[in-house]
């Protein structure tokens, strides 16, 4: 970046409340993985997310260098086919706790818009719970009802599996959502939960967006339409234009994943081949309804977003694609501050 550019985003940066609406970092550390970004000498050290570390992509003090303030995190995968689930989740639930009380000059629990206004304004990440395939809930409604107690402000329906509530996209028989995960849904709804059909297949994408009265969100996704070979991947992965222009009508957001060189088969694509699935989105959607879904320590991020501390660079990509800074302050995280504040009303 020239020193104008950095200038520039520094500003946005400083400017918006950067969002990012999925990472696995804390099952990541919770199970001592260490296959994303491992460290260049030696093995590599356990981490916790209060500890800025050189392994992973992701962490609390790193996150605050590339002035961010908000992060959505998952406490169920990586997993097992057959669980256990709700153990697993109420493990890296424990551990979040256990990080962020280590840290409160550094991060929050997050469970409302407020709470990310307010990391903000205090310097601060606001750190929102979410579970990545309602196998977590383990086909009980008082369950969802309980974690909706601990702060747990998002659940995606599927992960890769078919669950109680619907199909994931390695078991895609067309089935969509079961009458379990359409009362889950509503139940969700009422809770004032997100409703995030990331993973799901496309019969549950669309019996999800019929089945709820409140918008409903995709954490971490693509573009199908700029996907090369697709088909060799879980097609049902990545939105068609036609799924993202439908998520947009419904006031949804959709957050691009990180990871441009597995899309298109690439090992050099770049930060500004990212910045195209964005463009795409935002052409079909419309940029108030894209946001960052970067998958950290559970995808592969491209050349230039080796971990946390690179978002500036994406940025700058983005301005290259042409957003201006109002649809780039959307994109940081105003998006998914707008969707926040509609659906947890807190």
């Amino acid at each position: 970046m020239t020193p104008e550019r950095a200038k520039r985003v520094r500003k946005l940066h400083d400017r918006a409340v950067v969002i990012d609406c999925h990472n696995d970092s804390l099952r990541a550390i919770a199970i001592g993985d260490t296959r994303y970004n491992p460290p260049k000498e030696g093995p590599p050290e356990p981490r916790r997310l209060w500890q800025k570390a050189e392994s992973g992509h992701w962490d609390f003090p790193r996150a605050l260098e590339a002035r961010q303030s908000g992060q959505v995190t998952n406490i169920l995968v990586p997993r097992p086919r057959n669980g256990p689930y709700l153990r697993t989740c109420l493990k890296s639930y424990q551990q979040a706790l256990r990080d962020l009380e280590h840290a409160p000059e550094l991060a929050i629990l997050a469970t409302s818009a407020a709470d990310f206004e307010r990391a903000k304004r205090e310097g601060k990440v606001a750190f929102l719970l979410g579970i990545e395939g309602a196998e977590g809930i383990e086909g009980d409604l008082d369950l969802l009802h309980l974690f909706h107690r601990l702060g747990v402000r998002t659940v995606g329906l599927t992960w890769m599996y078919r669950n109680e509530v619907a199909e994931g996209n390695w078991e895609d028989t067309g089935d969509g959502l079961s009458p379990f995960g359409r009362q889950a849904v509503q139940e969700m709804n009422q809770l004032k939960m997100l409703v995030d059909v990331a993973h799901a297949t496309e019969q549950t994408f669309w019996d999800t967006l019929e089945a709820s009265n409140a918008p409903v969100i995709c954490s971490h996704t693509s573009c199908r339409a700029l996907v090369k070979g697709f088909g060799e991947h879980a097609p049902s992965r990545y939105l068609t234009d036609e799924q993202l222009k439908a998520l947009a009508e419904q006031g949804g957001v959709l957050g691009i994943f990180f990871s441009a060189n597995r899309e298109l088969d690439d090992d050099n694509a770049d930060v500004h081949d990212l910045a195209r699935f964005f463009a795409h989105a935002a052409e079909v959607a419309g940029a108030e309804h894209v946001g960052f879904g970067s998958d950290f320590d559970g995808g592969f991020p491209p050349p230039g977003l080796e971990d946390i501390r690179g978002l500036p660079n994406l940025t700058s990509a983005l301005i290259d694609v042409g957003f201006s800074d109002e649809e780039l302050l959307g994109i940081l995280g105003g998006n998914w501050l707008r969707v926040f504040r509609e659906v947890l009303r807190e």
